[in-house]
């Protein structure tokens, strides 16, 4: 099977190439690069060497679905980075922690890791490795991944470097949302910090560049033949996206423009030329709606209250001084807008106080009554009993407001906004977290902020667009109506638009939005518990983000157990489909199981070990120190 990137077909072994590799080096393509190097009767492999033994085989980073084609080479010496063996030697402790840890979870890196120790790896010497003759000299690389290195030689006169998944050929990479970390320097944690290993990665190419080689090889797609234009295409191309990015970013009206400017100069330099847009038009809010943090409080004339959010203990015991002091008489409902803890951790107290319904749209419902069943950013383990899903443009008459709630795929996918309207008031259109007065609230790739003109921002935008122009919108964390004109509209809007056609340019996707979505295809339920020689259900729920109608087939895998025959599901351009899978437990007290899937479109494209899923038997894990993976 061909990898994402060997549809660009095999011109690493095309004889028209302007340079030729090396004869002594061997790549097939696949999954990952089948790489060897041949030193008379020994060989030496990058990651992977498929069938053809080797002696020693050299880790570039630790991911999930490079480890897995490493421990199939069978080589006799395997070495990696420090930081990768710390990944290898802590997985299983990792994946025993992860059953509580995915709640709360703010740091916001990709799952995509090992799920089995792999003590036997050797750690690389610091700067050289000698092999049967050759030196290999060993360049940190971090950025797509914090614990990458760089192998550099010389092979018969070339100099080649061995970049793992650093750069791909032509200047662009696997995906962004692996860029996705906090920014210290800035003080902006991994939640909000949007491309913030990007200054890194740029360091790190930069140091690739000032070995001039003369190939690049990846462990993914064709081999660079030109490096310095490669890396410098690359270079060009994640500038022109941050810089595009920080002009329409939300995070100015949080964070201020100093800090904004650090992540700027990170990036772009000091002369960055970044212009965000002014300030847009904000007012107090009015006097029937109560700011609570991340909580809103509207209350009738007749002394009712209505809630959307509440986030935590603090928001609850507001709510329940409101109505001990007389401001409101208790409440009649909650609406929440979206599924993070800081909107959603009291919403199941709230409600058994208050003795009132939960509404929300169903993308958001599901996993307030299930937050076991998913992983995304920040979800609360607090479960609600009961929510009533409301449908996009469903209406209700509260006291003398009119609601109208809508599916607002902005800040994340499972997002829902109440547009209420009141006589003697303009509109106002509670949007959850999608905008501030700044501009776009699409900081965190894992919130599934997808660039396409049937959801995500795109229709945000089309939303508000439909609405009277002097309706006022409110951000829960934000205690003001605002509103922009209809030119700051089009700013963010246009500029928005760009940007997708910036990213479509630099990743090598037929289509951007794999490469922003990492849950494109996900496991759900993503975590469940079962009894042991039961048997449980799963799916792999997958979106065909092509403009073309697809077949995908998924095949699970786990060392340990016995596990359905792959299944092939076609799916319409731009739908949702679902493979599914009935798997038996074995009969094992108290284990965890952790089970992956490699999903492989119809066009070859294959993703080894791409998601996973969590089940557990009997009693719980027992939870250790936590380890910094990958």
């Amino acid at each position: 099977m061909k990898s994402i990137l060997s549809v660009l077909l095999l011109a690493c072994l095309h004889p028209c190439l302007a340079k030729e590799l090396p004869s002594s080096i061997r790549l097939t393509p696949g999954p990952i690069n089948e790489i060897t190097l041949q030193v008379g009767d020994k060989s030496l492999a990058i990651n992977s060497s498929g069938a053809a033994p080797c002696d020693t085989l050299l880790l570039t980073h630790g991911r999930r679905d490079i480890i897995r084609a490493a421990r199939a080479s069978g080589a006799q010496h395997i070495y990696g980075g420090e930081k990768t063996l710390s990944v290898l030697r802590g997985a299983e402790e990792f994946w025993m922690n992860w059953w509580e840890d995915r709640f709360d979870y703010y740091q916001q890196q990709v799952t995509q890791l090992p799920t089995q120790n792999w003590p036997e790896v050797q750690e690389l010497p610091e700067n050289t490795l000698e092999w049967n003759g050759l030196s290999i000299r060993i360049l940190p690389s971090p950025g797509f991944t914090r614990d990458a290195v760089t192998f550099v030689t010389e092979v018969e006169g070339s100099k080649v470097a061995f970049v793992g998944d650093l750069l791909l050929e032509g200047g662009k990479v696997r995906d962004l949302y692996s860029f996705q970390n906090e920014i210290r320097e800035a003080k902006i944690g991994g939640y909000h910090g949007h491309l913030g290993r990007l200054h890194v990665w740029l360091k790190s190419l930069e140091t690739v560049r000032a070995e001039k080689p003369d190939f690049l090889i990846p462990s993914r797609g064709p081999v660079s033949t030109s490096p310095d234009t490669d890396i410098g295409t690359a270079i060009r191309s994640a500038r022109s996206i941050y810089k595009n990015y920080l002009s329409t970013n939300a995070l100015h009206w949080y964070f201020g423009e100093e800090r904004m400017n650090t992540c700027a100069e990170l990036v772009l330099g000091e002369n960055h030329g970044v212009r965000s847009m002014p300030l847009a038009e904000h007012i107090d809010l009015p006097e029937w709606c109560q700011h609570m943090g991340t909580t809103k409080l509207l209350v009738s004339k007749s002394g009712k209250g209505f809630v959307l959010d509440v986030g935590g203990a603090s928001a609850l015991k507001t709510l329940q001084t409101a109505e001990s002091d007389g401001l409101i008489t208790g409440l009649d409902g909650i609406f929440a807008t979206h599924t993070h803890n800081d909107h959603t951790a009291a919403i199941a107290d709230a409600a058994k106080h208050f003795h009132c319904p939960v509404h929300a749209l169903p993308e958001v419902a599901d996993v307030l009554q299930s937050p076991g069943r998913w992983f995304l950013p920040g979800v609360s383990p607090n479960r609600v009993e009961s929510v009533h899903p409301v449908k996009d443009g469903e209406t209700m008459q509260w006291e003398e407001f009119h609601f109208t709630f809508r599916f607002y795929p902005g800040q994340m996918y499972n997002h829902g906004a109440l547009l209420v309207e009141k006589e003697g008031h303009d509109p106002v259109f509670f949007i959850g977290d999608s905008f501030s007065p700044s501009g776009i609230d699409d900081y965190c790739m894992m919130n599934r902020n997808l660039m396409r003109d049937d959801t995500g921002f795109s229709l945000c935008f089309r939303i508000l667009d439909e609405l009277p122009g002097t309706t006022w919108l409110v951000n829960q964390h934000i205690p003001h109506l605002f509103r922009f004109t209809r030119e700051e509209r089009k700013f963010l809007l246009t500029s928005y638009q760009k940007r997708a056609r910036l990213i479509q340019e630099f990743v090598a996707w037929d289509d951007l939005n794999y490469a922003i979505d990492e849950q494109w295809a996900s496991f759900y339920p993503y975590g469940q518990t079962a009894n042991q020689g039961s048997t449980v259900a799963t799916e792999v729920q997958i979106w065909n983000h092509s403009t073309v109608d697809r077949e995908f087939t998924v095949k699970l895998a786990h060392p340990m157990m016995t596990l359905p025959e792959p299944k092939t599901q076609f799916i319409p351009a731009r739908k949702m489909g679902t493979v599914s899978f009935d798997i038996e437990i074995p009969d094992t007290k108290d284990q965890q199981y952790v089970i992956t899937a490699d999903v492989i479109r119809n066009d070859g494209l294959e993703e080894s070990a791409f998601c996973e899923t969590l089940i557990r038997v009997g009693a719980p894990v027992i939870k250790t120190a936590a380890k910094d993976a990958e």
